[in-house]
């Protein structure tokens, strides 16, 4: 990969590694720590990234999973990873915007559910390229995203009488954000666009 390539790279990924990065951590320094661990690790090993195997930016967020998956074990020595026996509960929809609602939800999920609804749902990946990026099989993929729907449905219910008439399923070009990270510190610029409002309850 030369220079150029990279830098390429950089800008047309950075945003959406970091968007990735964030909603995983819920945390701005951290997201960008991981970021630059990221685009350090394409930097210094190129050749670990094989175009026959599918595009950047599903290799990327692999590599972002990693490291975020590394963080939360050194951080939650003590918990299971595994998320089948997971039991939701409702938010608290008290004084909250719908839109931190729905961010305070998907943070509510556990990690290997959180991560395939992200890279489904806001980052538009198709399950074979969530399964790359997870290093899982795609029925795997499948099962885990079926669970994570169905636990934010059962989480955001308390939302369902106020929309019960207005419900509907945003257009691609709303999916990206349901809530942005307050502040970003270099290197990684203009990151997720304005606040937006995904509806879970369809």
């Amino acid at each position: 990969m030369t220079d150029n390539e990279f830098k390429a790279a950089f800008e047309e990924h950075k945003d959406a590694v970091y968007r990735f990065a964030w909603r995983m951590m819920n945390s701005p320094a951290a997201a960008e720590d991981i970021a630059q661990e990221v685009f350090l690790a394409l930097l210094r090993l190129p050749s670990r990234f094989d175009p026959s195997r599918g595009a950047l930016r599903p290799f990327l967020f692999g590599i972002t999973r990693n490291l975020v998956l590394k963080r939360w074990r050194d951080e939650n020595q003590w918990e299971e990873l595994a998320d089948e026996h997971f039991v939701t509960q409702p938010v608290s929809i008290e004084r909250n915007e719908i839109a931190h609602i729905v961010a305070e939800a998907v943070r509510g999920l556990p990690l290997l559910q959180r991560e395939v609804l992200i890279l489904a749902e806001y980052e538009e990946l198709s399950l074979e390229e969530i399964a790359r990026a997870v290093e899982s099989e795609v029925g795997t993929v499948k099962s885990r995203l079926h669970r994570a729907r169905e636990n934010l449905r059962r989480m955001l219910a308390p939302l369902k009488p106020q929309h019960e008439q207005s419900e509907c399923k945003p257009d691609a070009k709303r999916k990206r954000d349901s809530a942005q990270p307050q502040g970003r510190a270099q290197p990684v610029r203009n990151g997720p666009e304005q606040s937006e409002v995904k509806s879970w309850n369809h």
